[in-house]
């Protein structure tokens, strides 16, 4: 495939200008046709330029590459922030349940406590009799 100074231009993404001065300094071999239009094979060109459709590859791949990596850094933020977040959580609820039950505890203590008995004054009451007649009637 041949290229013409504007065609070339345009495939590799350079000015008409750079071109001409590639063909002319020799960088890139080129011959005159017939009405005098500079013709330049597309080895020839590729060689010295690299075509557009191969950087702009590259742009767009090195763009992904970059907006991926700005994407994961801030999904890796996002999921520290939520872990720390959980952490807290976490250890706030152990916190209130370890409370919870030390009160419950002292609560049973409450509920379960009978008084104690006094060693020190005993008092002895004798057991008396009553006659059935005051059992029925509670007199």
């Amino acid at each position: 495939m041949k290229y013409s100074l504007a065609s070339a231009a345009i495939a590799v993404g350079k000015s008409k200008a750079t071109i001409h001065r590639a063909v002319v300094s020799g960088k890139i071999s080129a011959f005159r046709n017939y009405n005098g239009i500079y013709e330049i094979d597309a080895s020839e060109l590729y060689r010295v330029f690299e075509p557009v459709s191969l950087k702009q590859n590259d742009t767009l791949n090195e763009t992904k590459d970059v907006i991926r990596d700005a994407l994961l850094k801030q999904e890796n933020e996002f999921l520290r922030h939520q872990l720390q977040k959980e952490t807290e959580l976490v250890n706030n609820l152990t916190h209130r349940l370890n409370s919870l039950e030390e009160r419950i505890n002292s609560l049973l203590l409450l509920l379960t406590h009978q008084p104690p008995t006094s060693t020190t004054s005993f008092s002895y009451t004798p057991h008396t009799k009553t006659s059935l007649w005051k059992k029925i009637f509670k007199r």
